[in-house]
Order: structure tokens, then C-alpha cells, then sequence
């Protein structure tokens, strides 16, 4: 009991200096209000925790038994690849790139990339290895941007402020507008308040119905807002990049130490007063820019073809999205290199996607121009596929978030990896499904009981109609962040993914082309444009 009443005062004391932490923070300047957050043994800056402490401590899964010859595939291995990957992104970063940044298509960061792919593709015994140039429409491309908040002789900057994708730029010098706090930005929320003109800050929860705060997005750009700031409610400081919001006022988001910050100020003004905020975004649509697709083939014992894809792009280190996708596919590659053409029932053809970090609003055609071209040419591509395995986010570190009765502001790392959201054909493929739950199951890969009815939101969203798709993959917390480091992505993960995915193209070898081919599904997608 002693113990007990111990740990509840040491815990009292903990709390009770957070809060003190937490209110002199707004009494006084700061450009960093992430240094008043509680972590455990976490950096406040990105990664948390260093590589080797995760790969000392992941929990690896043996071979199942008569499975040794998918060993060959190794997950530290295929880790490197994505060190590899996020080292791209960083050399653009830092070569004059310091806000918008990563693997972004139609730039230098992505020559680079295709070009380290290819190289790989040509290492590891792939015939056929081209890159093919694909037009771009003009790319978003914002130069740079700046919030400050202030309010009473305090004020703040906003580091962690990220426009969305595809946000609309503000007048030279930028503006200077009132602040308002709404919320959750429901129609609750905005009673009794006049947002027309000024900065309205909204506050999103990872898993509400509406993905990104988008219905409070609109909401406010409805009622007239000028700018709209939308604060994660996840721990720390974080940049996160977000598909556009489709709306006519620019849309920044904000990590949840500065959005704590900026609400204390607001609600610390005197009554009649507002905070003010200054921001700036200096956009360039860029016209003339080229993205590529990376093509490589290992022939098989029959001309009838299974195709892997996995997007190259990634906001910025990437690692997860889709680095570890990128890793797993070289895992692929090398892994059936090594076998026999005689005993590759079937050719395996690999491509390296262009990616979709380039969508612009509703309606405008900016991305996705590998897949579309992909569509386009459906019926000489896939005549004779048996399966294609879209390689997309396959292993990240499971993480929670604030776990009860822990002590630490922050995002609590674990040894293993998280569940998949996976599809495998529909419901018109029973046999692959079940090939592919048995899979992940056999080489210890944790999945929803459930598959989707269709592919969660990857590049296969494009191609599932026409084609016997399977995906797996998950959106973390990190997802989007400059936390995606490659220590997120466990190479536990990677390499029982990768594993999973080699018995998949096996065991769909064993069937006949008929087993899994239907008619082209002609209905309303999720994704159709």
C-alpha cells in the first residue's frame, strides 16, 4: 500500500509539474514550445529512439517449419534499403529544401531515386531495366512560409506549421489576421462565432469519420475563414503533410505542442481582445517537370506474368511510405533472381511507381501519371497476369499513443510491428484469400481479421478492377510526418512481409491463370476520378 500511495505522489508531482511547465510556457517568449513536453527516454527531436536500441530489442519470428528456403530473404538487409531511400531525401533537404521536402516527384530527389533503383534493379539480375518519362502538369511547389502568433506582448513561432498539399498561396509580405479557436470545427463549434477574415484553429483526432479534420476544414472555409490551422491531437511537435483540402483559404497543420501553445494564448487574451497571427506562403506552380516509372523484368518459364509495384515517392524521409515498400520489392527481386528461370513458373515483372504525394484538389489531374498510364494500357499489360502485389507501408513499429497511466507526453515505442489493413481479390476471389491470410499468418505477420472489400487507399485503389490484386499496408502515427524515420520501419516486419509475399506468388503459382482472372469490375470505385 505504501508503494501505492508512492507512486500516486510521485505521479501528483509529475502532473503538477507539466502544468507549471505548461503555464510558464505561455508566459513568456518562445519559438519552441515542444520543450515543455514530458518524454520518458524519448528526443524531442526526430527519430525518438536510436536505431540500435529497436533492432536490440524487436522480436523476430523463426522460419516456419519446411519453409527454410524463404530465409534467404533478410530483413537488416532490406532495412538498408530504406536507410538508403531516406538518405535521398535528406541530401534534398539539405541541398536548399529546407520546408518542402522528401522524395518529391518531378524533382531532383526522384532522379536520384530512380536512379538508385534501377541500379539495384540491374545488380540483382533483372533484364529489361528502364526508366520510362512520364508528363507532368505544373507542380505545386511552395517556396517558403512563416507563422507567428502574439498576442499581449507574447508571441509565438509556429515551427511545426506544414501547408496542405496543393494550398492556395497568400499575398506577397503574407497577412496578419485575429485568431479564433473553434474546436473540433463542428457546427457546435462555431456558434456564436464570427470566423470571417481571420485564422480559425481546429483541432483533429486520428480515426475520426471525417480523415484529416476535413469537415472541419470546410466548415470553416464555408463561414469564411481566411487561413485555417488544423492542431494534431497526437503527442510532440510534428510536421505532417496533407493531401489538399480542397479549399479556397490556405490550410496549415500545426503538432500538438504548438497547437497547445497557440490555444493557451488565445484563451489567456483580454476580454475584446484576439491574438494575432502572421503568416505567409510564397507558392510556385512549376510547369515542365517529369516524373518516371522504373520497369525491370525477371522472364519465367511462361510468358503469363506477375507484376510487384511500389510507389518511390514519399513526403519527407519517407520511410515507411514507402521506402519499406521500395525495400520489400528489392526483397522480391533478389530473392526469385536467385532461383532458375525453369522454375519460375511464371515471369515476374517489377515497377518502381512514380507515386501519388503529387494530387492536387478535387477534380484537377496533377498525380498519379504512372498508374494512369498503367490503366491506360491495361489490356496489353495484364492479359496474361495472374496477380499483382502493390508493396506499399509493410512493416511499421507499432507505437501508442499517451498509454493510461503513463507518464510521458508522447508516443510510446514497442518491439514489434503493427496489423495490416490487407486485400486480397474481393469477394469474388476466395482462393487467394485464403492464400493470402494463410501466408501471413504462417510467417507471423499480424493483419486485420478481417480483409478489406477493397484495397485501403494505395496505388492498387487503380488497378483492383482489372486485375487480381493483393495489398497490405497501414497508416500510423507517423504517417505523413518528419518522424517517418527508418527506425519506425522494424526489419522484423520487413522481412516477414517480404516472406509472406514470396509464398503468395508461389502458391498463386500453382494455379491455373483462370483461377483468379475475372471480367474487368465496371462499378463505382472509391477512387475513380
Amino acid at each position: 500500500m505504501k508503494s501505492m500511495y508512492a507512486y500516486a505522489a510521485s505521479l501528483a508531482a509529475v502532473l503538477l509539474g507539466l502544468v507549471s511547465v505548461e503555464q510558464s510556457s505561455v508566459a513568456q517568449t518562445t519559438s519552441m514550445p515542444s520543450q515543455a513536453r514530458s518524454t520518458i527516454a524519448q528526443s524531442l527531436t526526430p527519430p525518438a529512439l536510436s536505431q540500435a536500441r529497436i533492432d536490440e530489442s524487436l522480436i523476430e519470428f523463426p522460419l516456419p517449419q519446411g519453409e527454410q528456403s524463404y530465409g534467404s530473404i533478410d530483413g537488416r538487409k532490406l532495412h538498408q534499403y530504406v536507410v538508403d531511400l531516406a538518405q535521398i531525401a535528406l541530401r534534398y533537404r539539405d541541398a536548399g529544401h529546407p520546408q518542402f521536402w522528401g522524395r518529391l516527384i518531378g524533382t531532383s530527389s526522384e532522379l536520384e531515386t530512380d536512379r538508385w533503383l534501377a541500379g539495384k534493379f540491374k545488380a540483382l539480375g533483372l533484364s529489361d531495366v528502364r526508366i520510362q518519362k512520364l508528363d507532368l502538369p505544373p507542380q505545386w511547389m511552395p517556396q517558403s512560409w512563416n507563422v507567428q502568433m502574439s498576442g499581449d506582448g507574447r508571441s509565438l513561432h509556429l515551427t511545426s506549421a506544414q501547408p496542405a498539399y496543393y494550398a492556395n498561396g497568400l499575398p506577397a509580405g503574407g497577412v496578419e489576421l485575429d485568431a479564433v479557436y473553434a474546436g473540433l470545427g463542428t457546427e457546435a463549434d462555431f456558434i456564436g462565432k464570427d470566423v470571417r477574415g481571420k485564422a480559425v484553429f481546429v483541432y483533429n483526432m486520428l480515426g475520426l469519420p471525417d480523415e484529416g479534420g476535413e469537415r472541419a476544414v470546410k466548415h470553416a472555409d464555408a463561414k469564411g475563414a481566411a487561413v485555417i490551422f488544423v492542431v494534431s491531437m497526437l503527442p510532440g511537435n510534428m510536421h505532417y503533410e496533407a493531401y489538399p483540402s480542397s479549399t479556397r483559404a490556405p490550410c496549415f497543420y500545426l503538432g500538438n505542442d504548438d497547437g497547445t501553445a497557440a490555444r493557451q494564448l488565445i484563451e489567456t487574451m483580454r476580454s475584446g481582445t484576439a491574438a494575432k497571427v502572421k503568416v505567409a506562403l510564397d507558392v510556385q506552380k512549376v510547369p515542365n517537370l517529369k516524373s518516371e516509372l522504373v520497369w525491370g523484368t525477371l522472364p519465367g518459364a511462361s510468358d503469363e506474368t506477375i507484376y510487384v509495384t511500389a510507389h518511390k515517392d514519399g513526403w519527407f524521409e519517407g520511410a515507411s511510405d514507402n521506402a519499406g515498400g521500395v525495400a520489400s520489392m528489392l526483397g522480391l527481386v533478389e530473392y526469385y533472381a536467385r532461383m532458375p528461370q525453369a522454375q519460375r513458373r511464371r515471369t515476374l515483372i517489377f515497377i518502381g511507381l512514380d507515386g501519388h504525394h503529387n494530387e492536387g484538389q478535387r477534380g484537377m489531374i496533377t498525380g498519379g501519371a504512372g498508374r494512369r498510364w498503367i490503366a491506360e494500357h491495361r489490356a496489353s499489360l495484364f492479359a496474361k497476369t495472374a496477380l499483382v502485389i502493390n508493396d506499399e507501408h509493410p512493416a511499421t513499429l507499432q507505437t501508442q499513443s499517451r498509454p493510461r497511466y503513463y507518464p510521458g507526453d508522447e508516443l510510446a515505442w514497442s518491439n514489434t510491428y503493427m496489423p495490416l489493413q490487407w486485400y486480397a481479390g474481393g469477394k469474388t476471389r476466395p482462393e487467394l484469400q485464403k492464400i493470402v491470410w494463410d501466408a501471413f499468418k504462417e510467417f507471423g505477420v499480424p493483419v486485420e481479421l478481417d480483409p478489406s472489400p477493397t484495397p485501403p487507399a494505395s496505388d492498387m485503389s487503380y488497378f483492383f478492377k482489372f486485375v487480381p490484386g493483393v495489398d497490405a499496408s497501414e497508416y500510423h502515427n507517423y504517417f505523413h510526418t518528419d518522424w517517418e524515420t527508418p527506425e519506425v520501419v522494424p526489419w522484423t516486419g520487413l522481412e516477414s512481409t517480404t516472406r509472406a509475399f514470396a509464398k503468395i506468388i508461389d502458391e498463386v503459382n500453382k494455379h491455373p491463370l483462370s483461377a483468379f482472372q475475372r471480367p474487368e469490375d465496371t462499378s463505382p470505385g472509391p477512387f475513380d476520378e
